[in-house]
């Protein structure tokens, strides 16, 4: 399967891309004046931290299927785990875009803005090309059952900021911050309940 190579890169960029945002978000939640907006951020670093786990252990799989060319002996119950972990992923990606763009209402320096809007485009494109390679795979092997396949972005468009708007209100009570040039439709963050950063497909 010659989309596994591509996969791979975009799940090594999206880590890298991880890795420094948790390293941005953590003074912001050592340093918060007050709880609210520790557990805001705390909430969104731990999905983040969770995510980058599942990497850890997706991207040395997918490389030992590249390198050694495994991809045609995987039985289908092998398979249906693999495209079920990549699909996974996807929600990832789009998770973390919305964590980019709420970043953006902390982040006010010209540096870490343009960092964040450059790594939100680039997460928006990669998650638009996981969802296409994912849709061809799962043609492809229609045998294989895949985990849900729902388009998280049916419904929402890059205009719709009501939840951010409500969420960027509510840390405005506690402190100043500016609103991204763009945003996106998310849910409120510290809602209860099962996330993308606490899934784990079996």
């Amino acid at each position: 399967m010659e989309e596994f190579p591509q996969l791979r890169s975009i799940f090594e960029r999206t880590k890298d891309g991880i890795g420094k945002f948790m390293s941005m978000l953590q003074p912001i939640i050592d340093n918060a004046q007050d709880e609210h907006t520790r557990l805001y951020y705390h909430h969104i670093y731990e999905e983040e931290e969770q995510r980058l786990d599942r990497l850890n252990e997706l991207i040395p799989h997918l490389n030992s299927i590249i390198s050694e060319g495994k991809a045609a002996q995987l039985s289908n119950r092998e398979l249906s785990r693999l495209l079920s972990d990549i699909n996974l992923e996807r929600f990832g990606l789009h998770n973390f875009r919305e964590h980019l763009e709420l970043a953006m209402y902390e982040f006010t320096g010209e540096e870490d803005r343009e960092w964040l809007s450059q790594m939100r485009d680039n997460t928006q494109a990669d998650y638009l090309t996981v969802k296409e390679v994912m849709a061809g795979l799962t043609e492809r092997v229609a045998d294989v059952k895949v985990g849900n396949l729902v388009d998280h972005d049916e419904g929402h468009s890059i205009h719709q900021v009501d939840h951010l708007q409500a969420s960027a209100g509510a840390l405005k009570d506690t402190g100043s911050h500016s609103s991204p040039q763009q945003v996106v439709e998310v849910s409120k963050p510290g809602k209860k309940g099962l996330t993308v950063g606490s899934l784990r497909l079996t």
